[in-house]
């Protein structure tokens, strides 16, 4: 089957919010018995070229790593990358949602991922989707499934009308983006005496310029879009045996619990749902990342930060001349000095992780590095990083990292689940010959362009980076 992704590629990333360990926190955090992500089962549903989920692979080479698309040239490109970086734990296919049952059977996986599908296929479709997740969810599985949500949504869809207005009888996709483009450009203007609403929509045309071509011409002026409440993916989740447990994205990781200090009410579940969807609506919100467990599982609504003690963190908050913290325009103050100081400490080890316990080291102190990691202040984690701090005597790339850069691709996928771009080719070089049976001394006496003193400080950089192997 050709598909729109056949002939118009959508791009490759990794996605934060889909990441197993996050989502084991946020069901340790709710009481919970996740599965340790190391050794876990995990499905990537419609994940395209799959990097995300082989960045998973890469990372932990005991676990089992299954994805699959209904687009060809995604899978084989998927397949491509895992065969060279030799990710035997790895299994990619070309399916249907519609058919997928078939292939995987019932609570095959203790992890499930469902980005960027959700809202942008039939409604049909959508139903297959959500009975999938039910029928491979394990008993102690989390399952994430993203989508554009409302009221949010209702903006989108003015967009998209209007874009389809500007393109109707353009059938040439770079003439089509081109006519998007230009009528974008032109109504992300403000104009004297704008509504509010013309406001939001002229910040919404201004978004959509920031997108690629491929990411304009599939998610705006695709086939289908159907943003979604939360009430009702929840409520089809819990037809078929799923239980809404929280959300994964920003600001968003204690949609699932009861404010600190609240009394529990009759049905928490409802509670919980209720506000968050109020708050939907209150925050005009266009996104969600829901999670769900088996309707079994019985998550504790109540906020008790001591959950995440055992636990370990970085942060990326740098702190200022004044003593506040700053990180990406926003400005915090944490008045507990000796919480900064672990603070500090903690981002000058990133992405290294330290333990929770030493930077938090009383029950006030845990509360707001909880809410931090809320924020996305502070990102927390169920193990230390699976990446050295410094290089062994006999440096390895990651394989991931060393396959991409084979294919010759700029951007790779570290071990710390981000992209970075390597445009210095001296450094694509070392990276390439750091195979684990070269030790420093003769990587520096090859060259590579390198002056031979540099060698290790490249090398340990690469490490702190996530590009080497412990």
């Amino acid at each position: 089957m050709n598909t729109p992704y056949d002939r118009v590629a959508y791009p490759s990333s990794v996605f934060t919010q889909t990441h197993p360990e996050r989502l084991a926190v946020l069901a340790l955090l709710a009481g919970l018995e996740p599965v340790d992500p190391r050794h876990s089962r995990i499905l990537e549903i419609g994940g395209g070229d799959c990097l995300n989920l082989l960045s998973f692979a890469a990372m932990w080479p005991d676990c089992s790593a299954h994805g699959f698309d209904l687009s060809q040239i995604a899978i084989e490109r998927g397949s491509r990358i895992a065969e060279a970086a030799g990710l035997d734990n790895v299994s990619l296919a070309v399916e249907d949602i519609m058919e997928a049952h078939r292939r995987y059977p019932a609570g095959s996986f203790d992890y499930v991922i469902v980005h960027g599908v959700y809202a942008w296929v039939p409604p049909h479709v959508r139903e297959a989707c959500m009975e999938l997740v039910a029928h491979v969810l394990s008993d102690h599985g989390i399952a994430m499934i993203s989508y554009n949500a409302m009221p949010g949504g209702h903006v989108r869809l003015i967009m998209r009308e209007m874009l389809f207005n500007i393109v109707d009888g353009i059938d040439n996709f770079e003439e089509r983006i081109d006519a998007a483009r230009s009528f974008l450009e032109d109504y992300a203007k403000p104009r004297e005496g704008d509504e509010p609403l013309a406001i939001t929509l002229r910040q919404q045309a201004e978004s959509m310029l920031q997108r690629p071509d491929s990411v304009l011409f599939h998610d705006e002026l695709g086939d289908c879009y159907y943003p979604q409440r939360l009430i009702d993916v929840v409520r089809a989740g819990e037809a078929l045996g799923l239980r809404h447990l929280t959300d994964a994205g920003r600001n968003r990781h204690l949609d699932g619990f009861l404010p600190d200090g609240a009394e529990v009410p009759e049905d928490p579940d409802e509670a919980v749902l209720r506000a968050a969807s109020r708050d939907d609506y209150a925050a005009l919100r266009f996104f969600r990342h829901t999670l769900f467990v088996r309707a079994e599982q019985e998550p504790d609504r109540t906020i008790d930060a001591s959950r995440i003690d055992g636990l370990y963190l970085t942060t990326k908050l740098r702190r200022q001349e004044d003593g506040s913290f700053a990180l990406a325009g926003d400005t915090i103050e944490i008045a507990d000095e000796e919480l900064a100081t672990a603070l500090e400490a903690a981002a000058a080890a990133t992405p290294q992780r330290l333990a929770v316990s030493q930077v938090a080291r009383n029950p006030e102190q845990l509360r707001v590095v909880l809410q931090l990691f809320a924020e996305w202040y502070v990102q927390l984690y169920v193990h230390p990083a699976p990446f050295p701090s410094v290089p062994g005597n006999l440096p390895q790339t990651s394989p991931l990292v060393r396959a991409l850069l084979e294919m010759g691709e700029l951007t790779v996928c570290t071990l710390d689940h981000a992209l970075l771009k390597i445009e210095q080719a001296e450094l694509r070089g070392l990276l390439l010959a750091a195979d684990g049976q070269t030790a420093i001394p003769d990587l520096a006496a090859a060259g590579h362009g390198i002056p031979p003193e540099d060698v290790e400080a490249a090398l340990t950089a690469s490490a702190q980076r996530g590009l080497l192997l412990g």
